[in-house]
């Protein structure tokens, strides 16, 4: 924090001069930390570019392999519905997966005293914080929560043997990086009594952060919005051209399927393809 202005002095140096000073560090720091957000952001939407031109990752048989009667039961009336639906869906998932991993590099590399080596862990009040990092809440439902727990407390149990001899204590934080409520908070997994699979992490306690409270104590900035306060800076050239050329190769892929299989244009039609194509 900026110490007081003041007039009186020290060492011959005006303490107004020497908060200035402090203070354009600061802002200097704070700029080159924008920049590292940036220019991973930057890398994000080139990878995105890559997936969109890989036939491999995106293609017919891909889509297909989705849940045809549930895109119908919902509205989806036609191949050419279908094919935008779908790609949709398989977007989002590869897009999840991506920023969530972009994200993590932007706080390691921001973040004083943070190491990324597959498991995010930072050096916070004298102690080893080891970091579950989510990148939105609805990523974790209540089947793999616990499973995810137990990876969580082994984690810390293999770095409390590593560090026996240093006495370091090694705290357990779960995190959430985007989240409508700013949360701090200390929570005790409590297994039900019949749900015998999960009794060894009965008793479990760790910290869960979420949201701007997770950016304020890892980043030091307010919010991830604090961080990254205009996106026009972004350097995103290209990705929407991937993107309509991706989902143009995908219609054509649809049409030819169906023609070449005498199908026409509707759902059913759809359905009889992905059963022809196994």
């Amino acid at each position: 924090m900026l110490g007081v202005i003041s007039s009186r002095r020290e060492g011959g140096v005006q303490v107004d001069e020497r908060d200035k000073k402090a203070g354009a560090a600061e802002d200097v720091g704070i700029e080159r930390q924008r920049e590292v957000a940036y220019g991973l952001l930057g890398e994000f939407a080139r990878k995105r570019i890559a997936w969109y031109g890989d036939a491999s990752k995106t293609n017919l048989c891909k889509l297909l392999a989705k849940d045809v009667i549930m895109f119908a039961a919902r509205g989806v009336a036609s191949a050419e519905e279908f094919v935008a639906e779908a790609f949709r869906a398989c977007e989002s998932s590869s897009e999840e997966t991506v920023i969530g991993n972009t994200w993590q590099a932007v706080i390691a590399a921001i973040s004083s005293d943070t190491l990324d080596t597959g498991d995010m862990m930072t050096v916070r009040e004298g102690a080893l914080w080891v970091c579950e990092l989510k990148s939105q809440a609805n990523t974790v439902n209540s089947s793999s929560f616990p499973q995810e727990l137990r990876e969580l407390k082994d984690k810390c149990a293999a770095q409390e043997r590593f560090r026996r001899a240093s006495g370091q204590p090694v705290r357990p934080a779960f995190c959430v990086m985007r989240h409508k409520k700013s949360i701090d908070e200390v929570r005790t997994y409590r297994a039900d009594p019949r749900d015998l699979p999960n009794r060894d992490i009965d008793g479990f306690a760790y910290r869960y952060l979420a949201g701007d409270a997770f950016w304020q104590w890892l980043t030091g900035f307010d919010s991830v919005e604090g961080l990254v306060s205009d996106v026009s800076l972004i350097a995103n050239d290209g990705v929407a051209e991937a993107r309509a050329a991706c989902l143009a190769r995908l219609q054509a892929e649809m049409h030819a399927a169906l023609a070449e299989h005498g199908l026409g244009n509707t759902m059913n039609d759809v359905l009889k393809l992905k059963r022809a194509l196994g």
